[in-house]
């Protein structure tokens, strides 16, 4: 009799773990609608996005919205893998409902830093693969490639010329203005700090050389993933400096006259935290800055937003 009573006990046990298991996996994977995967848009602290509705114990890097903010692209992967190999997830609004996300036709690039362009359907990104797309190289050999979105779907990756990608040095993080000038973070022999931000104009279609702009980035410690304003009219960036708030925190330059960058300002408690901040983007829409945080994870990066007025906030008063 108390065989036959523990039976019992033990299948309704199962049955609802059962039910509690659904109803987690329900929780964790909503049908989400509208614009920004459905989500409450934010105020002038940051939050963090989508809460919920990614997987748990996973590590968030970058993400963007294209196509007239009706597709989405993020990168994750499992805490303690191998972060070359991180894969990249693509989700769609359709019929006002986002698709399930799936893995994005150009993720075996491994494209583990990207921003989307001003043209709203552009992917730059770095990747380890080689030119030649048989190998992974070491992390001082990452090139910067681009690929498109079109109406019949992604194109092929292509690297982009000598003139920013080097066989010797460490380019990474892209970001490009309207006019397809392109900055990003490099490791030079002969200039201060772990890494520092470079541009290269297009001229005509043509990457010029590129520039140090050294009266931002050339500090003792890293200047790192640069976002630039499709007009050029500000630059965010990574820096840990005596000013911040423990970790690498986002600072942000303004253009003065005559290309001069002022001194990045550092965005405050309203963005920052003692843990990192990286990886930021502003919205093709320019209405909210993205950008990942480790603050309330260590081993694991989460998406956060914010409204890009404290953009405008922190903007010189000879500016405005």
């Amino acid at each position: 009799m108390k065989w036959k009573m523990l039976f019992i006990l033990l299948i309704v046990f199962f049955l609802v773990m059962g039910i509690l298991l659904a109803q987690d996996q329900e929780a964790t994977l909503p049908k989400l609608t509208g614009p920004y995967l459905g989500q409450k848009p934010p105020g002038m602290t940051a939050e963090i996005f989508a809460p919920g509705i990614f997987p748990k114990n996973q590590a968030l890097g970058c993400s963007g919205f294209l196509n007239n903010g009706t597709v989405f692209v993020y990168s994750c992967m499992k805490t303690n893998s191998d972060w070359r190999l991180k894969p990249t997830y693509v989700t769609e609004l359709q019929n006002g409902t986002w698709t399930k996300s799936r893995i994005a036709p150009f993720s075996a690039f491994s494209p583990y830093n990207f921003t989307v362009g001003p043209d709203d359907q552009t992917i730059y990104f770095t990747t380890l693969l080689s030119p030649d797309k048989t190998k992974r190289m070491f992390l001082e050999q990452a090139n910067i490639w681009v690929v498109k979105l079109e109406i019949n779907g992604w194109t092929d990756p292509i690297m982009l010329g000598k003139s920013i990608n080097t066989d010797k040095y460490y380019e990474n993080y892209p970001a490009v203005t309207n006019d397809g000038t392109i900055y990003y973070m490099s490791r030079r022999e002969g200039e201060a700090g772990k890494s520092n931000i470079h541009r290269s104009r297009n001229l005509d279609g043509l990457y010029a050389e590129a520039e140090n702009l050294s009266d931002i980035s050339n500090i003792k410690e890293s200047a790192a993933d640069p976002f630039v304003a499709p007009d050029e009219s500000y630059l965010i960036l990574c820096q840990k400096k005596a000013d911040g708030y423990g970790e690498y925190d986002l600072y942000i330059s303004f253009k003065q006259k005559e290309d001069f960058w002022g001194k990045p300002i550092n965005m405050g408690k309203e963005v920052n935290s003692s843990a990192y901040e990286f990886r930021p983007y502003v919205t093709p829409d320019g209405k909210y800055l993205f950008f990942t945080s480790n603050r309330l994870n260590p081993d694991a990066g989460d998406i956060f937003w914010v409204s890009a007025g404290v953009i405008e906030k922190l903007k010189p008063d000879n500016l405005r």
